[in-house]
């Protein structure tokens, strides 16, 4: 019998597919949720399929329809217009009730509408509040099943499309078995994002679980609630199954394939970033809450790999920085394996310029380096001095002379470095004549992620940096991203960080040891190389990595540039360097 109504669902499944993004189909008798289907016979498979074929459609209306028709009555609205109407049976009992979706500038709302005598009377499902950049709803409203109803309503808002999509269950009073929301691109997460829902039996159990086909770009994850006794139970090996097998696929082809392995990396990250709550820029919502909770992400944290291995194979240095930052993030943990083709990726890279270091000087403890001028490097150490490139020759500095390379324009504030906190990425400012400090915020933690644990720990070299302080505040960077955050005279916030894009003007003059005066040319440290970005010409960075590098023991713990962008200082272990190309 069930080879028969395999065969005889074929047909149904055609008409599925064509009836909308909402429309689902179930290829088992329906049953109310939480019942047991004891005993129940098969119907004949044309019997289904008549009665899956005849599943109502609802109605849309045009803005500012008040009254929905029901029966020989209708429903007034007493606030806001209808945006849809389904007419079904949700009582067992003659006449026809609805569930309408109506909306007014301020709030979405969804209700159940019954005939009464010569009246409609009204009961509330639920509602959302709208934002205030989104405007002209539409909605569409069908039927997935004998047992649920799904309502959908989009907004246009200022950076694109908004969706609320609801689950509803049938019956005299209609319950929200789940709502899902997609929000419009953000600057963190450009990719579309396309949903549809339908009904089926997944785990062969003869009863219906919801399913919800999220495509995200070319990715399609399908995320499915299996229908329990106790009610809907998501099923929580996705997103994380179907992000899997395309990083795997990108890992195995990533030498054959490069360029297909890259395209599938960069399209399992699009995903995370738009699905995933650890992301902290989610743009799917489940239930009310931000993101999927996808954990430490072994899918991802493969195609950080492959994208970054292939960003350094095409010489595109400062995007693998860029990418490499997600590993820091808690939600991927790399394996040695992916850590290991990594750093042999940045150990073979091209070097884009023939680079040459000399030893200068000898530090135990971590120095602050930065340069005078052009000839002059300043060592902050146990002994602050400073060294004459063209002679060799080192001077002790005095407690005057030796000041912090990162100050305001009026001498009296110095950073003295970034920290990790519950709140995000903080620079630590304070008095250059004194202890005391205070922090401002160069990114704020995502209030999707939370801090379990209270941290207050120095940024790393991958993380948020501060390269100097000009008239504007500080400009800081991480990566390829570089922005401003806006300080007062008192070294105090005055607004919320800016981000800079790709050949915007920089604000000048900046002090700092990290970038030129003039915020052409700016380093960023790593742990097998330098890279060298500059700002006006944009690019892919400059990869300087001498050939004896490996052979200086100890990492890479400091470094400068020079005022015209042709030499950097490092410290590498005890030894400090300084670079040319």
């Amino acid at each position: 019998m069930r080879t028969s109504r395999t065969k005889g669902w074929a047909a149904v499944l055609v008409l599925c597919v064509a009836g909308g993004s909402l429309v689902g189909c179930t290829g088992r008798k329906q049953v109310p949720f939480g019942l047991e289907e004891a005993g129940a016979p098969d119907a004949e498979p044309a019997a289904e399929t008549a009665a899956a074929a005849e599943l109502p459609v609802g109605e849309a209306f045009e803005p500012g329809q008040v009254e929905v028709p029901l029966g020989e009555s209708a429903l007034v609205l007493p606030k806001g217009y209808a945006l849809s109407a389904l007419r079904l049976d949700l009582d067992g009992s003659e006449p026809l009730d609805a569930i309408v979706v109506s909306a007014d500038p301020q709030d979405v709302r969804v209700q159940a509408a019954f005939e009464q005598g010569m009246g409609v009377s009204a009961r509330p499902i639920d509602s959302f509040l709208v934002p205030a950049h989104c405007e002209d709803p539409t909605s569409e409203i069908k039927q997935l099943s004998a047992s649920l109803v799904a309502a959908r309503v989009d907004h246009r808002c200022e950076t694109g499309t908004r969706t609320n999509a609801w689950v509803l269950t049938v019956e005299k009073q209609p319950r929200v078995r789940e709502r899902i929301t997609v929000l419009p691109p953000n600057d963190g997460s450009k990719a579309t994002i396309e949903l549809a829902l339908s009904v089926e039996d997944r785990d062969a159990d003869g009863y219906e679980d919801l399913l919800a086909t999220v495509r995200v770009g070319e990715v399609e994850v399908p995320l499915v609630w299996l229908n329990r006794p106790g009610g809907f139970a998501r099923d929580a090996s996705q997103p994380e199954a179907a992000l899997r097998l395309l990083a795997d696929d990108a890992w195995a082809f990533l030498d054959s394939d490069p360029r297909g392995s890259e395209t599938r990396a960069r399209a399992v990250l699009d995903a995370f970033i738009a699905l995933c709550r650890e992301s902290g820029i989610a743009r799917l919502g489940l239930a009310g809450t931000q993101g999927i909770q996808c954990q430490q992400s072994q899918a991802a944290a493969r195609a950080v790999a492959v994208a970054m291995v292939a960003a350094i194979r095409r010489g595109m240095f400062v995007r693998a920085l860029e990418l490499q930052r997600w590993w820091s993030a808690s939600a991927m943990v790399p394996t040695a394996e992916e850590r290991d083709l990594v750093r042999a990726a940045w150990q073979k890279a091209k070097a884009s310029a023939r680079a040459t270091w000399r030893l200068v000087e000898r530090e135990s403890g971590t120095a602050t380096l930065h340069f005078e001028d052009t000839n002059t490097l300043v060592i902050e150490g146990f002994t602050p001095r400073s060294i004459d490139l063209s002679t060799g020759a080192s001077r002790r500095l005095s407690s005057v002379e030796a000041v912090p390379s990162i100050r305001s324009p009026n001498g009296r504030f110095a950073v003295r470095g970034v920290r990790v906190t519950c709140a995000g990425f903080e620079a630590e400012v304070g008095p250059i004549l004194g202890k005391r400090t205070h922090r401002v915020l160069i990114e704020r933690r995502p209030g999707t992620i939370p801090c379990q644990t209270p941290i207050d720990r120095p940024a790393s070299a991958l993380e948020w940096a501060v390269l100097g302080w000009a008239p504007q505040g500080l400009l800081v960077a991480s990566g390829d991203l570089l922005r401003v955050v806006p300080l007062n005279e008192l070294g105090k916030q005055a607004g919320q960080p800016v981000e800079l894009q790709a050949g915007n003007p920089l604000p000048a003059p900046i002090r700092g040891a990290r970038v030129t005066p003039d915020g052409a040319r700016y380093v960023i440290p790593h742990s097998e190389g330098i890279v060298i970005r500059d700002w006006r010409k944009g690019g892919a960075g400059l990869w300087l990595r001498p050939s004896d590098w490996s052979t200086v023991p100890g990492e890479l713990r400091s470094v400068a540039i020079s005022p015209d962008g042709k030499r950097v200082a490092l410290q590498k272990g005890n030894e400090i360097r300084v670079l040319t190309w």
